[in-house]
């Protein structure tokens, strides 16, 4: 089977769901990942400028989507920007005539349906549901033949918004199995540096870096008033700009117990390091931080 799995860079979340299905289907299919918008991704680009310089903003359009009336779906500005990734989407899948389109982002099989709408779109169509809560927009994809779901407490949302319980399939997140794999906890930590009995606290917003680290840092570090031999691992993604203040700051206060990472590869073995992960609110971080057992607190959404 020829499988193409669409998905959108706005963070690295839902690349990594795209990778984690690709690795599940191993060998036995050709499988083919692309983004919505094509190499250039300059709606991608647009997306994460906004998050970064007007998150407040950027709530507030959140809040308002979520409000939509189904029967709008394809209305207002936030949708907008699925006309972008059309052209490419009707390119690859011309190009590797799949038998099956799996999507791993609302703004891809939005693209699709509203495709299939004009009927330039025949494929069988899914997507996958990567939240606990009701992100808005979702009602774009009734279109689609199947949603998989991590678990069947948010299908009454997704019922609301227009999609009937047959398309809706409780599969669970697709996390990488590398998150639930067994890893020697003091092996990590001497790897790291970090000395025996440390409380160990780690940090990480997203792919994109997005998210008031320095705000949190801060606050770790008020709270360990008693000198508990704390460190704190905060990995800044590809935020440069974070990553550098936060370096400066550090330096700056002779602050020596807080380490500061870029883009990562080894977030599990970071998390199995850790006695308490502060993560993000998005789906694929709080799956991933149930599957490696680690306590957890949400930072932010």
């Amino acid at each position: 089977m020829r499988i193409l799995i669409a998905t959108m860079t706005c963070g690295e979340g839902h690349n990594a769901i795209a990778r984690s299905i690709r690795d599940a289907l191993g060998d036995a299919h050709e499988v083919k990942i692309v983004d919505a918008y094509g190499e250039k991704r300059g709606w991608n680009k647009a997306y994460l400028f906004f998050v970064r310089r007007f998150s407040g903003l950027f709530n507030l359009v959140w809040q308002i989507g979520r409000k939509c009336k189904p029967q709008k779906r394809y209305r207002g500005l936030a949708m907008q920007g699925i006309r972008g990734a059309v052209a490419n989407l009707e390119r690859e899948v011309s190009q590797f005539d799949p038998d099956v389109v799996v999507c791993t982002h609302i703004q891809v099989s939005n693209a699709l349906c509203w495709l299939k709408i004009h009927n330039r779109f025949h494929k069988p169509l899914y997507s996958v549901f990567f939240d606990y809560v009701n992100c808005p927009f979702w009602e774009g994809s009734v279109l689609c033949d199947g949603v998989f779901t991590p678990h069947t407490i948010v299908h009454p949302l997704l019922i609301r918004r227009g999609f009937r319980e047959e398309q809706l399939i409780p599969t669970g997140f697709p996390v990488n199995r590398k998150f639930g794999a067994a890893y020697d906890r003091d092996e990590i930590r001497h790897s790291l540096g970090i000395e025996p009995g440390a409380f160990v606290a780690l940090t990480v917003n997203g792919g994109a870096g997005i998210g008031n680290t320095m705000g949190l840092i801060k606050s770790l570090l008020r709270a360990d008033t008693r000198g508990k031999n704390l460190v704190i691992l905060a990995v800044c993604g590809r935020n440069e700009a974070a990553k550098n203040k936060l370096t400066k700051y550090c330096v700056r206060h002779n602050i020596d117990n807080v380490r500061v990472f870029g883009f990562v590869n080894n977030v599990p073995e970071l998390m199995h390091a850790a006695d308490l992960y502060f993560c993000r609110g998005g789906g694929g971080a709080v799956s991933e931080a149930m599957e490696s057992g680690v306590n957890f607190v949400v930072r932010e959404g």
